[in-house]
């Protein structure tokens, strides 16, 4: 049975790549061209890697079963499900439904390109089309074409929204951060880090891709600075690569001066690295964070204070403190970074209390209940 690999590369315009190597370390050019096209679309470079680790595992099961990726038709796909909850593929315990569904899901976009590069193969093994239901009396039309369903869609249990933090808790964490370290200068990063992730809504991602140009400089007559969200080529880490869009995030200016202070006068500087957030401690003083050291970070934190606390949730956090403080959806959207309303509206757990005052303020508007 093969065995195979995923790779990092470099192209030649700097940018960080991916590819799927066996064990004689010749290239799959199959995966290959299906990632390129993934680079074209504008997909993250995490994004990429995810979908190669996926097609690691597929093309692993293919040498296995001895088969071409050509060869594989809807039967030959129990097998496959199969595999995948085996101890073989990732950690050595029972696979969710989430999970089976993620290895499904990008086997099925790998034969999506396939399918509409041609000459490969005729249909879809993962999918099937929906089509219309018709009799001797009526034919049933769809507007939008068939559908393609996951013919092998696994059942997913519900989590629980536990995403939102609230005003309370957030002047815990903030508070606790100096707890975990006696090195002051340490502490004041690491309070920084977490004002800008609660205060811009960035991705941790995006937040340690920022570069010292990457924020307005500060001015006490104004109230409002600004973050500007860039796509740096190239970057340092494939934990700096930008999800989404290029966008100017407005702050308060107390955060921009609270960033340049921590530039000026506490940031080791190095004439190599340009980010804003570096790490502190004497083996890589002046190099780039990334995103594990952050995620320890937020542990700790959690750990120390009684509250669970991620970076992910400071962003969930801001956009429903944004949303029940009434801003527009569209605004929300784009600073954010999201590139749909639907995207956005995941990220609202509004708070009942704020629906009581929004109603208390439609009621007053309104001119008050019937007598």
């Amino acid at each position: 049975m093969q065995s195979y690999s995923v790779e990092k590369t470099i192209r030649e315009n700097g940018q960080h790549s991916v590819v799927l190597v066996d064990e004689d370390l010749n290239i799959v050019e199959e995966v290959a061209l299906f990632l390129y096209y993934l680079e074209g679309k504008g997909r993250a470079l995490n994004t990429i890697e995810s979908y190669c680790r996926d097609l690691k595992e597929y093309f692993t099961w293919l040498s296995k079963k001895e088969l071409k990726f050509y060869e594989v038709n809807k039967r030959s796909m129990i097998s496959f499900i199969d595999f995948i909850k085996s101890e073989e593929v990732g950690k050595k315990e029972e696979k969710s439904g989430r999970t089976i569904n993620k290895y499904l899901a990008t086997v099925a976009s790998f034969y999506n390109y396939y399918e509409g590069v041609g000459g490969y193969i005729d249909s879809n093994p993962i999918t099937v089309k929906d089509m219309p239901q018709s009799n001797k009396y009526f034919v049933h039309k769809v507007n939008k074409g068939s559908l393609n369903v996951n013919f092998f869609r696994q059942k997913e249990k519900k989590s629980k929204n536990i995403k939102r933090l609230f005003r309370n808790q957030i002047e815990l964490l903030y508070e606790g951060i100096e707890t975990l370290t006696e090195d002051k200068e340490l502490a004041f990063r690491n309070k920084i880090l977490f004002r800008l992730l609660y205060e811009s809504g960035c991705r941790i991602g995006e937040t340690l891709g920022l570069r010292l140009m990457d924020y307005s400089e500060p001015d006490p007559t104004d109230q409002i600075g600004t973050i500007y969200v860039r796509r740096h080529l190239p970057y340092y880490h494939k934990d700096h690569s930008l999800k989404t869009n290029e966008r100017d995030i407005p702050v308060s200016m107390d955060l921009i001066f609270a960033i340049d202070d921590y530039v000026c006068s506490v940031r080791p500087q190095s004439d190599t690295i340009d980010t804003i957030f570096v790490n502190h401690s004497t083996s890589s003083e002046g190099k780039f964070m990334i995103r594990s050291t952050v995620e320890s970070i937020f542990k700790e934190l959690s750990e120390q204070v009684g509250i669970k606390c991620t970076p992910h949730m400071l962003r969930h956090t801001h956009g429903t403190e944004l949303k029940e403080s009434g801003y527009s959806e569209m605004y929300l959207m784009d600073r954010l970074g999201h590139s749909s309303i639907e995207s956005t509206k995941k990220y609202m757990h509004i708070s009942y209390e704020a629906q009581v005052k929004a109603y208390a303020r439609f009621i007053e508007q309104r001119g008050g209940e019937f007598e």
